[in-house]
């Protein structure tokens, strides 16, 4: 799939690398898109690291603009090289579904851009990259340490809502942990880290994606405690 796709207003473009890709002209101020090719390269000063590992580098860029959060995969092993360049990046599948789910009206942050590496007639992944919106508030693992009964009622409400919009556009997440959940201003939530996350799939696929996302979701509350059982009916039809 072409990412303009998904959404035409995509400015194609490449890093002085040699990396392809596209800018999100819709969200991006002409002072990201000056930034952003420079930014897919190698993570910029002044980055504040979320995390550092082997096959990413995930940190939030906050000077000089909106808030954003850069992504930077790295395959492991050679499989990883060749699946990905030939079934497309980590990175392009989170930038996919992050377009699908705002044109869907499913909250999650507003991808920005995706740059890719690839040699060999494209069949090899090198390393790929992704920038998205942050998104402000705290994780729903944060938020229910501290919430009282009527803050987990209006977060349940909201859940429920993107739930139901989700079940009526067939998407699951793939990996609902807590702490994919940002709980933000008047308990709104919104789902983050999309590389699992899938829409528009068959009635059959759905409802086992959909199962799944339930399991995950349950997994982060202990039994009887006042988070899984104010979310008990979040997923309810």
């Amino acid at each position: 799939m072409n990412p303009s796709d998904l959404n035409p207003n995509l400015i194609e473009t490449t890093a002085t690398s040699g990396g392809r890709g596209w800018l999100n002209a819709d969200a991006c101020s002409e002072v990201e898109r000056a930034r952003l090719p420079k930014f897919a390269i190698r993570p910029p000063e002044g980055l504040t690291l979320c995390k550092f590992g082997s096959r990413s580098v995930v940190g939030i860029m906050s000077s000089e603009g909106e808030p954003m959060v850069l992504k930077y995969y790295y395959p492991k092993t050679p499989l990883k090289h060749l699946t990905y360049g030939l079934l497309g990046s980590r990175a392009r599948r989170s930038w996919e579904t992050g377009c699908a789910w705002v044109r869907l009206g499913i909250p999650t942050a507003e991808p920005l851009a995706l740059f890719e590496w690839k040699t060999v007639g494209g069949l090899w992944l090198s390393r790929s990259f992704l920038a998205a919106r942050h998104v402000s508030g705290v994780s729903l693992a944060t938020f229910v340490l501290t919430a009282d009964a009527n803050q987990l009622a209006a977060v349940a409400g909201a859940l429920r809502t993107a739930f139901t919009r989700m079940e009526q556009h067939r998407a699951a997440h793939g990996d609902l942990k807590a702490t994919n959940i940002i709980v933000g201003e008047n308990h709104g939530v919104t789902f983050i880290d999309l590389d699992a996350a899938e829409a528009r799939v068959t009635a059959a696929r759905w409802v086992t994606l959909r199962k799944r996302d339930e399991h995950v979701f349950f997994q982060n509350w202990k039994l009887g405690s006042a988070a899984h059982t104010a979310f008990q009916s979040v997923f309810a039809k």
